[in-house]
């Protein structure tokens, strides 16, 4: 069946597995019954593997020279990820270039299941996936980047303004769903805070927030770009009953985003509409 729509996923910080995803693609196909989704060009975005092999050698140095160490291999895999990201972003061959990357592929996998077309976009981030694709967006919108893959865009046939191009450049994108979205804690430093620009017409970008959550924040008061860009949605993360009692309340609504059924809702409607 020819595909309609993409949707793309990416995960937050931390040590992540390469099947992050699953639960929430199961979950909305739930929702939205076969036909809907075999319209669907469906790619979990993995970036982690560009981190983990280095993280993975550096705890396994300290391990026996320190204690807590579920809560130390959080702390070192998560704070790491956000900040090697940040890292010589301008440099070929960084963590930064190298994620960048994974999502330039990840576009063009899904152009030629779409049969070389330029489908329209849904990507659904999650914390620190948030500021990945954010980044990816508004470094593929400047005119002379300074960072990411678009520094120096790929030889690799593909001619500057083509179908592909745009897509690639995500200028097909018509929603940007972000959960447990830390934009804030990258750019609050910053006098000068500006949002990416709107890719086309159609675009809704939704960050769905748990007051909760200290590492989700609302996106509107950055600045008044963010102000007329993004819908701040205030959700109560959980999954069932007696999951919501136990995390919703408290800082753990961070991981219940993806399983929470008023986000599964939100997110069937949008793509039962676009596809």
């Amino acid at each position: 069946m020819p595909k309609k729509l993409a949707l793309l996923t990416l995960h937050g910080m931390g040590d992540t597995s390469p099947t992050y995803y699953v639960e929430l693609h199961d979950l909305l196909k739930k929702a939205l019954g076969n036909s809907t989704w075999n319209r669907i060009a469906f790619r979990p975005i993995y970036y982690q593997n560009v981190l983990q092999g280095n993280q993975a050698e550096i705890f396994g140095r300290m391990r026996d020279q320190i204690d807590w160490m579920k809560l130390r291999r959080f702390l070192l895999y998560g704070f790491s990820d956000a900040a090697s990201l940040e890292y010589r972003k301008d440099v070929t061959g960084s963590p930064y270039f190298e994620t960048q990357k994974v999502i330039l592929q990840t576009m063009d996998s899904v152009f030629e299941e779409a049969g070389r077309s330029a489908v329209p976009v849904i990507v659904v981030a999650q914390s620190l996936g948030c500021q990945v694709i954010s980044s990816y967006i508004w470094d593929a919108q400047q005119p002379q980047p300074s960072a990411g893959i678009w520094r120096a865009p790929p030889d690799d046939g593909v001619a500057a303004g083509s179908t592909q191009d745009q897509f690639r450049r995500m200028q097909t994108l018509q929603r940007l769903y972000t959960t447990g979205c830390n934009i804030p804690i990258f750019v609050s430093g910053h006098k000068n805070i500006q949002a990416i620009q709107r890719p086309n017409r159609d675009f809704q970008w939704h960050n769905l927030f748990d007051e909760d959550d200290v590492l989700g924040w609302p996106l509107r008061p950055l600045s008044p770009s963010y102000e007329a860009l993004v819908e701040d949605l205030p959700v109560n993360a959980g999954g069932g009953l007696l999951e919501a009692i136990a995390t919703s309340w408290n800082p753990f609504s961070h991981e219940q985003y993806w399983r929470d059924s008023e986000v599964i809702e939100h997110l069937a409607r949008t793509i039962k509409a676009l596809a």
